[in-house]
């Protein structure tokens, strides 16, 4: 392929005209002509005049007038005919030209598909393809071509990811450190293609450095730029001098957007690859969240019935109650598992931010390493806010774990309250556009190295994170900003390299009072005699109801299966007045179990207990036919409460 910096011909430069036989062909035959015609006139002259002086004196000056008449006309008609062929000459090399470009640009494109292509196929962020460098080498024709790409977390450093056609270098000499490029590093000036004609003198430094190294005469950079950020740098290098013309350049920059391209579209199926990952251990996450309910309804309907028969007097009373306390966190765990894995809703309460904040604090103090220190600026009479609890404590740890990771070698996180009003009048601070109203204002500040406007800019996009390989999902801020958002809120970051971080959560402040947490009083269930089908393939939490139930009075009839307890209902069924049964057990299903109950007794009151989502599966059994959905894990108080409000309900 011809050398992409040369120029075309002008349209001047043509071809000289071709004199063949047949141009002198008509040459003779037109001076024949002519000859004749001055023959043919002397002829008439001598016959219409008797004068034979005439002939004498007249007839040569006429004679070569005809003469000279006749050759300048012949000559006139060979100059159109050497026009005409001059012009059908630079047609033909115009259309020889037109060819070529086409060819050529034929070629071209067709490089650039390839290239394109293998792009897309089989860019790795972590090394650039060596078919990739020898089809851009070859579609600039240059003696060497490189890639850098941005560190993660310093946007204005770059590594080597790729490079071709060194001869006084190798390729793992110039990998093994970061780039510094000041042609691409000052923030205030815009990012635009770099051209050196004399690479040596005009680079920077360390690229100087290297053309010099290598011998290189022109150098091209051109920035690889996405929204406006830039992630990487092509550098196309020529050993002999040429001129990189407007459309080679332009050429430079559509690469540029083509590996731009590629490796969002690399980003993108990694997230995707994440999110899949995501889903797959929110749907196993649902199954551990069942079968950790259950263990924990093991722990707690045993501590709970021992508890029963204890005084509280007793020595080991405290022991219990902090058996049951470990298991109710434990079932607030699941539920935030639950909620991960989407099967479960937010449940919007009212709290003071205050106190769950130092509930969490004193969490973290134990867990955290005793370099990072705690401080609290919490204000006294601080506004309520309406959000889910478990929500509320994902935005603390979240921002507490990135504040840890931000602060290798320790350092303080400060944690404050505050009330804000915003009024038409107020000025707010900036990238807040709340409405008018009352609002919490959450503070959460480190001192570690801070983050650059780039990295502020992407902080909260899903899976982007500034930590190497295996070290952060980048999935925390995203889940704190879609919790304020979904809360109304609004998130404010101030930040910049060496001077740590300042995030501000603002929360709406309701008006609604605090909930009234009910007392064992107020739930104390009465006795009663009925008689109840317990359906539950867990030994001890069937051993541990059976006995709760038994111990109130009721009578008890035990399955450890679906298929079980449905033959004893099709046996048992006038005396029955109650069923509760386990959503998953072998043989039948709680829901197949339900099913054909109601088909032997469509008046049968049947309780489904679950250690699964109460918003979702709950419903869904409510719809079908029961009364009420046990929510694993449970203590002995809440099975007692609920069977005597079914059996109460007259339904």
């Amino acid at each position: 392929m011809p050398r992409t910096d040369a120029q075309p011909p002008h349209d001047n430069a043509l071809p000289k005209p071709r004199w063949t036989l047949q141009h002198w062909l008509l040459r003779t035959k037109l001076y024949l002509l002519a000859i004749v015609v001055t023959l043919v006139y002397l002829f008439i002259g001598s016959v219409s005049s008797n004068d034979r002086v005439w002939a004498q004196i007249n007839l040569p000056l006429s004679a070569a007038s005809v003469l000279v008449i006749g050759l300048s006309g012949a000559e006139s008609y060979l100059f159109v005919c050497r026009l005409r062929q001059h012009h059908q000459d630079m047609l033909a090399a115009r259309a020889r030209e037109v060819e070529l470009q086409q060819h050529l640009a034929y070629q071209r494109q067709t490089i650039l598909s390839q290239l394109t292509s293998s792009l897309m196929d089989r860019l790795d962020t972590s090394q650039v393809p060596e078919d990739v460098l020898e089809k851009t080498r070859q579609l600039f024709e240059a003696d060497l071509v490189a890639v850098w790409l941005a560190q993660p977390g310093e946007l204005r450093r770059f590594l080597l990811r790729g490079v071709l056609g060194l001869n006084a270098h190798t390729a793992d000499q110039l990998q093994a450190a970061p780039w510094s490029l000041p042609e691409f590093e000052d923030p205030q000036q815009p990012i635009q293609q770099h051209i050196a004609s004399d690479a040596p003198r005009q680079l920077s430094p360390a690229l100087a450095t290297f053309a010099e190294r290598e011998h290189i005469t022109v150098a091209a950079l051109t920035p690889i730029l996405r929204r406006q950020e830039q992630i990487g740098l092509i550098g196309i290098f020529y050993r002999e001098p040429i001129t990189i013309s407007q459309s080679l350049a332009a050429e430079m920059n559509v690469l540029a957007n083509v590996i731009a391209s590629a490796l969002q579209a690399e980003e993108l199926y990694r997230d995707l690859v994440q999110a899949q990952k995501a889903e797959s251990i929110g749907s196993l996450t649902s199954g551990i969240a069942h079968d950790f309910n259950n263990v924990l309804a093991a722990i707690l309907a045993c501590a709970s019935y021992v508890k029963q028969h204890t005084q509280p007097s007793d020595p080991n009373y405290r022991y219990l109650e902090a058996t049951e306390s470990s298991a109710h966190r434990g079932a607030a765990l699941t539920k935030q598992l639950l909620a991960f894995a989407r099967r479960e809703g937010p449940r919007q309460s009212v709290l003071n931010p205050n106190d769950n904040i130092e509930q969490i604090l004193q969490l973290l103090e134990r867990s955290f390493d005793k370099t990072i220190l705690f401080q609290r600026n919490l204000t006294r009479d601080v506004s309520l806010v309406e959000i889910d609890p478990s929500q509320f404590e994902q935005i603390l740890l979240n921002m507490a774990v990135n504040a840890r990771d931000a602060m290798p070698d320790g350092g303080i996180f400060s944690v404050s309250t505050c009330n804000v009003r915003f009024t038409t009048k107020t000025a707010r601070s900036p990238g807040i556009t709340l409405p008018d109203g009352d609002y919490v204002v959450l503070g959460f500040s480190d001192t570690g190295h801070g983050m650059d406007e780039a990295t502020q800019r992407r902080i909260f996009e899903p899976f982007f994170t500034t930590k190497r390989a295996g070290k952060g999902t980048g999935l925390g801020l995203s889940l704190v900003m879609s919790i304020v958002k979904a809360a109304n809120g609004a998130i404010r970051v101030e930040s910049a390299p060496g001077r740590g971080a300042l995030f501000e959560v603002y929360l709406p402040a309701t008006t609604k009072p605090l909930p009234v947490a009910a007392t064992a009083a107020d739930t104390k269930p009465r006795r009663g005699t009925e008689c109840i089908l317990l359906a539950e393939d867990e030994d001890i939490i069937r051993e541990m109801a059976q006995m709760a139930l038994e111990s109130e009075g009721y009578k008890v009839i035990a399955a450890p299966d679906g298929a079980a307890a449905l033959a004893r209902y099709r046996r048992d069924w006038p005396t029955i007045a109650l069923v509760i049964a386990d959503m998953v057990m072998p043989h039948m299903s709680g829901p197949e179990l339900l099913a054909k109950i109601k088909e032997i007794n469509p008046d049968a009151r049947v309780i489904v207990s679950s250690g699964h989502s109460q918003e979702l599966e709950g419903q869904r059994m409510l719809q079908h036919g029961c009364l009420a959905y046990l929510q694993k894990p449970y203590n002995t108080n809440a099975l007692l409460s609920i069977v005597r409000q079914v059996l109460d309900s007259g339904l």
